[in-house]
């Protein structure tokens, strides 16, 4: 079926909801208040049905909720009741009714905030309340009413009125509040505990087991309390006997086992810091993923300053909750005992996997100097055992940072085989086969800088992962994410699946088999993701898959199964339409003359700036507007050559589309946001909104004539965009640029979910595969994405690391082809390193890459010299090409002449006295002409036409004219 937009959604459903049926109209009556709705919402919520709860949830919206409304409902259901909306991992399984939801709930989020802050979150209010706390009876109850209703907002100022020691009556009401506020606001107090004296620590305690709920706070990280008695536990009891009686009495009430004098604090601290280093950990107020992992989630620390605050930082990435509370328990245990192995370990390893996560593959020396330096600090042993245990355990940021750093030491027992009677290769040797690209190159690298003599089946292996990297030639779109490879035999759909990934900012390789898929897996390891259709053949799906997790080049890299149907789907007419549109753009000759966007100027005051700003605006509006009504003028002449009959409210209908994609694409060729072109957004709007509001009998039906016509009439103009670089550029950008279901045209989705749980079924022994519906809008792919790069360590690399990597592995191949690292078979890279010199994007990489050229015996090699020394197009620079010049002179000499014809006649063309801007260059040139093109004819006729420069005579010089010598007055002897 089409999706239609979400509010003619919402309608139906909505109908269905009240009615309690199919055919069901809405109940006649007053309307609904808004606290009904609500009602409403809630129950369906809680029935599970989450799809229907949204349109509830947005008919809530509609309905003009006041400030009481926001209000009543926190002061009913508790001041988190909005915020826990985010926590359902998914309300419907339509991308674009999900997104709306979302949208919605941000939305109600917002609006309970603002209307929260600007009635209860005022300084002023709150501390009256807080003093209220040490009066009457009447007044302390009515006072901690209000404090509950202010949420989280009132803790940073009952902790700071507890830490200014208050009054007696003031310190009791304050602590009897505790156990009043609701369970998240504990996370304030918990964090507090550092801050605290001894004696209030004790009183803080005792209210927070005073509560119903103290049971559940133990399983959220930000209320969990338990550790902080484990911290009085390990101090001397002296120093407060009685906080450390507390501390025991209610660890020995609260936590089942073993009562906590059996028990060491340092093993019990590092066990917490343990559990979220493996991901454990559970969070209050989290933002989920599709998956309902958590993903963001809020943290309360205490800021150190020369009076520490506790204060409440929202939505920190889940990695970041985790660092903290492992490193404060784990530090927390150091103060027990400085020398536990155990808690120490656990510090390098959350700090080293973090800060990898944080540089994204990228060497930590350079990006993370703190943590560098701890691990460069750190024994050897304890990184060796930290290594053995990212190995073992899979934890690839680990394993990544342990390299890295032992690496960079030419650690020699990392390089080590372990002794013993069978033969076991060394760690950095089982890193070579890690799947993982940057930490296999990492070990390559550390294996080549160590002292240790490398096995032989080990040489091969890091020529091979040096080739790999060194395929990476950087010369792809510097706002490029990475690499897709899309495996799919059916052209249109992978056409179609290559401009939704672009629209992500992927480079998308499109490859027509298995096997074609494994080549290139083992070509090159720049590719990030992989997308397989699951008709490809060749070999079959599950022997494709199973090869590709078998092969560590794969390097375990994120791959999609497309549970696309068997009968191809076809577009709807509005996505044919969409095409049309964008095709037409593409080969658009006519300039606009688009005025650029308003940049302030200084040199005008504020209400100049604004007229300005308001009159470029105007024109930009009015280019725009012009244009639009010029290509839907240009559509609708294509769409009238079609066998379609419309009514006049369908051809109306067909009209507003037909601008709104018009439109659409001029936004995606020239960004047009509500501040450069607010009467254009403003339009966008108007037309989208006024085809929402067509009756749905207007809905028009293209034949399928029609449409079939208009497919056939768009892969014509295809094949001629095609022969024409720019504009094939121009039509692939704006394909990945404009989503169909955002701008709300018809689109057909189809989901086969017996297909789907077949293929479930068929791959469950490789769970990290996603079986995917065919996907056909960017927002049915954004959810995948989501789940999929929670793990940072699941994002594409960056292409600097990538071209850093790349450079590299050309300079260790150097090395391997001048003798510096003897007994590796660099030949096995000959490709690559000619494709170095043949597109030398990177003079450095380049200049590495002619001198491993230089020692390859091939016509090949001998060709990539000779090109590179006569390149002109592109402009490489002199001094490079007299390198490969002067390397060519030697390739000559030592093997002979062996390159083509063409490249010789190149040499020839360019040795001319005259054409080289660089007499060096030249000189090298016309000694390969002389090594290369030698004719004895053309020499014999060379020498009898040389004929010397005839140099003019030396103009003589004109004598020298003397100037007279200066007679000095003689001295007289006589007085003056």
């Amino acid at each position: 079926m089409r999706t239609a937009s979400f509010l003619a959604f919402g309608l139906a459903l909505f109908a269905l909801a009240l009615g309690g049926g199919a055919g069901a109209q809405p109940p006649r009556g007053p309307a609904l208040k808004p606290l009904e709705i609500y009602e409403r919402f809630r129950a369906t919520v809680g029935e599970g049905k989450y799809d229907v709860a949204g349109l509830f949830l947005d008919e809530f919206l509609k309905s003009g909720p006041t400030d009481a409304d926001y209000l009543e409902i926190e002061r009913k259901y508790g001041t988190t009741v909005f915020q826990t909306l985010r926590t359902i991992p998914k309300y419907s399984d339509d991308p674009a009714t999900e997104k709306q939801i979302r949208a919605n709930i941000e939305l109600v989020n917002k609006n309970a905030q603002a209307v929260t802050a600007k009635v209860l979150y005022k300084p002023e209010r709150v501390a009256k309340y807080v003093r209220n706390l040490g009066e009457t009876y009447e007044e302390k109850q009515f006072a901690q009413l209000e404090l509950k209703r202010t949420g989280e907002y009132a803790v940073p100022f009952l902790i700071d009125a507890l830490r200014a020691n208050p009054s007696k009556e003031l310190a009791a009401g304050i602590l009897d509040t505790i156990p009043v506020l609701e369970g998240p606001t504990m996370a304030g107090w918990v964090a507090a505990l550092d801050v605290f004296t001894p004696d209030q620590q004790y009183g803080v305690l005792v209210s927070l087991a005073r509560r119903r709920d103290v049971r559940d706070l133990l399983n959220n990280a930000q209320t969990d309390f338990v550790p902080f008695l484990w911290r009085v536990l390990s101090r001397p009891r002296s120093e407060s006997s009685t906080l450390h009686d507390l501390a025991a009495q209610l660890h020995n009430e609260l936590v089942p086992g073993p009562k906590a004098d059996t028990k060491r604090p340092e093993v019990e601290l590092t066990a917490f810091a343990r559990k979220y280093y493996d991901h454990k950990g559970r969070y209050f107020g989290a933002k989920t993923n599709p998956d309902a992992s958590a993903a963001l989630v809020p943290v309360w620390v205490v800021q150190p300053g020369e009076v520490p605050r506790v204060v409440r930082l929202a939505d920190v990435p889940v990695g970041q909750a985790e660092e903290y509370y492992g490193l404060r328990y784990a530090r927390w245990a150091l103060d027990v005992r400085p020398d536990y192995e155990p808690a120490q370990a656990l510090i390098l390893a959350l700090a080293a996997e973090r800060a990898v996560e944080r540089a994204k593959y990228a060497p930590l020396a350079a990006t993370e100097p703190a943590v560098y330096k701890l691990l460069s600090e750190a024994p050897s042993r304890a990184l060796i055992e930290l290594l053995s245990r990212g190995l073992a355990e899979k934890r690839t940021p680990l394993v990544l940072a342990m390299v890295q750093v032992l690496g960079d030491r030419a650690d020699r027992e990392a390089a080590t085989p372990p002794a013993g009677t069978s033969p076991k290769p060394s760690l950095l040797v089982r890193a070579l086969g890690y799947p993982d690209h940057s930490v296999q190159f990492a070990a390559a690298s550390a294996l080549l800088r160590s002292p240790v003599p490398v096995p032989p089946e080990a040489k091969v292996q890091i020529v091979e992962i040096l080739r790999r990297a060194a395929s990476f030639d950087g010369g792809k779109p510097g706002e490029s994410k990475g690499t897709a490879l899309l495996v799919d035999p059916g052209k249109f759909r992978a056409d179609a699946n290559a401009s939704l990934l672009r629209g992500f900012g992927y480079d998308v390789e499109i490859l027509g088999s298995g096997r074609d898929l494994l080549r290139r897996v083992a070509r090159s390891s720049d590719f990030d993701l992989i997308f397989i259709d699951h008709h490809a053949a060749n070999p079959e799906l599950i022997e494709l898959v199973g090869q590709l997790a078998a092969d560590p080049r794969a390097a375990a890299r994120p791959v999609f199964v497309i549970a696309s149907p068997d009968k191809p789907r076809s577009p709807t007419f509005d996505q044919l339409l969409l095409r049309t549109a964008e095709l037409l753009a593409a080969t658009e000759n006519d300039v606009l003359g688009l005025a650029d966007p308003y940049v302030p100027d200084a040199r005008y005051n504020a209400d100049e700036q604004a007229k300005l700003r308001t009159e470029v605006q105007r024109r930009r509006d009015t280019v725009l507007r012009d244009a639009a009504k010029g290509r839907a003028a240009r559509l609708q002449r294509v769409i009238d050559t079609l066998p379609i009959a419309l009514s006049d409210s369908q051809k109306r209908l067909l009209n507003l589309r037909l601008l709104l994609v018009s439109y659409s694409v001029l936004a995606a060729e020239f960004a047009v946001s509500p501040e450069s072109a607010p009467g254009t957004v403003g339009e966008m709007t108007r037309l989208r909104n006024q085809i929402a509001a067509q009756p749905p009998s207007a809905q028009y039906s293209a034949t399928g004539l029609a449409s079939s016509d208009l497919m056939k009439l768009i892969e014509r103009f295809e094949l001629d965009v095609a022969k024409v670089k720019g504009a094939q550029d121009k039509y692939d950008a704006l394909r990945s640029k404009v989503d169909p279901v955002e701008i709300g045209l018809a689109v057909e989705p189809f989901r086969d979910p017996v297909l789907e749980a077949r293929l479930s079924r068929l791959l469950k022994e490789y769970p990290e595969v996603k079986v995917i519906t065919e996907p056909y809008s960017k927002l049915a792919l954004e959810p995948e994405f989501k789940v999929l790069f929670a793990d940072p360590m699941m994002v594409p690399r960056e292409a600097p690391v990538k071209k850093a990597e790349s450079r590299a592995a050309i300079e260790f191949l150097r090395q391997m082809a001048v003798g510096d690292l003897p007994g590796y078979d660099f030949k096995l890279a000959e490709a690559e390193l000619r494709n170095a010199v043949d597109v030398p994007t990177d003079v450095d990489r380049a200049s590495a890459a002619v001198d491993a050229v230089e020692r390859l015996k091939s016509a090949a090699a001998q060709q990539s010299l000779l090109q590179l020394a006569t390149r002109t197009i592109g402009e490489p620079p002199i001094g490079l090409r007299r390198k490969a010049a002067d390397a060519a002179i030697r390739h000559v000499r030592a093997y002979g002449r062996l390159a083509p014809q063409a490249s010789i006649d190149e040499v020839v063309r360019e040795a001319t006295p005259g054409t080289a801007k660089d007499s060096e260059l030249l000189a090298k040139l016309l000694t390969l002409k002389g090594m290369l093109a030698y004719h004895a004819g053309n020499f014999a006729n060379d020498l009898k036409n040389y004929n010397p420069p005839v140099l003019p005579p030396t103009p003589k010089k004109a004598p020298e004219q003397k100037e007279p010598e200066k007679k000095q007055p003689e001295k007289s002897d006589a007085p003056q």
